[in-house]
């Protein structure tokens, strides 16, 4: 049998597809590793005193909001599944429904999920990116709560995307990733004077040296350690320069350096 490509491209390699049923596996073990973040309150000693009945706010807004985030993303692509793989959801109840369920829909039905075309899909977006959307966007804004409701075109391949940002939100909040690297303010690179240099980490977030993001030049720590010295260098003659320069007689402030 000859093998030929497929007529129509794929969003996503046999391998990134894989990859992203393994992840869609994960994200229900993740959601309730999120939920324990939320953690709980203690009993106080002590009087008990008279407060209000609010319900106090989670412990971690973060965890909070990115356990809605699971649900939501994976219900509505559960049900854009459903419609076209005619399969029975209760719809009316995905709110009481945990992202293991969904989950379970869209790992049977990968195939489908990652061919859906573009179409509306709400998402909750913050108030900057709302801002951001083009001009005729819909949605609905919550100005209060700082945040919006938008419809965006969302495909397939937006799907997978979304699964493996999941994930990575999920590692990040629960500190199973490194910390992001920093901008090493102050220090300009060498190969292109630009300040654009960010920190290197290994595996386990060390500082092993630094990249410039403008030229793309790296620097091990000893390089490093050796540009910031050559730095140091030139401020400081270039200081000396400033203080030899001499003060104008008449005190003319134009010509005083400092």
């Amino acid at each position: 049998m000859r093998r030929a490509p497929a007529l129509t491209p794929r969003a996503f390699f046999s391998g990134d597809e894989a990859i992203i049923a393994q992840v869609l596996a994960l994200l229900p073990a993740r959601w309730h590793d999120v939920y324990g973040e939320l953690g709980t309150k203690g009993q106080a000693d002590g009087p008990k005193v008279a407060s209000s009945k609010t319900a106090p706010l989670p412990v971690s807004e973060h965890a909070d909001e990115l356990l809605g985030d699971i649900v939501a993303i994976l219900t509505s692509w559960e049900e854009r599944v459903a419609a076209v793989a005619r399969l029975h959801i209760d719809t009316d109840a995905w709110r009481r429904r945990r992202a293991h369920v969904a989950a379970a829909t869209l790992t049977r039905h990968l195939a489908v999920l990652l061919a859906l075309p573009a179409e509306p899909t709400m998402r909750a977006v913050s108030l900057t990116t709302a801002a951001t959307l083009p001009r005729g966007a819909r949605g609905l804004v919550h100005e209060a709560a700082g945040y919006a409701e938008v419809f965006l075109d969302l495909s397939g391949a937006d799907a997978g995307l979304e699964v493996l940002s999941l994930l990575r939100r999920c590692r990040r909040l629960l500190g199973e990733t490194p910390p992001t690297a920093r901008r090493l303010d102050g220090v300009a690179c060498g190969g292109c004077d630009f300040a654009e240099l960010r920190e290197l980490l290994d595996d386990d977030g060390a500082f092993v040296g630094a990249r410039c993001y403008e030229c793309g030049t790296e620097y091990t720590t000893t390089t490093y350690a050796e540009l910031v010295d050559e730095r140091k260098r030139a401020a400081i003659q270039a200081g000396y320069r400033r203080r030899t320069v001499p003060r104008a007689a008449d005190g003319d402030q134009v010509a005083r350096r400092v």
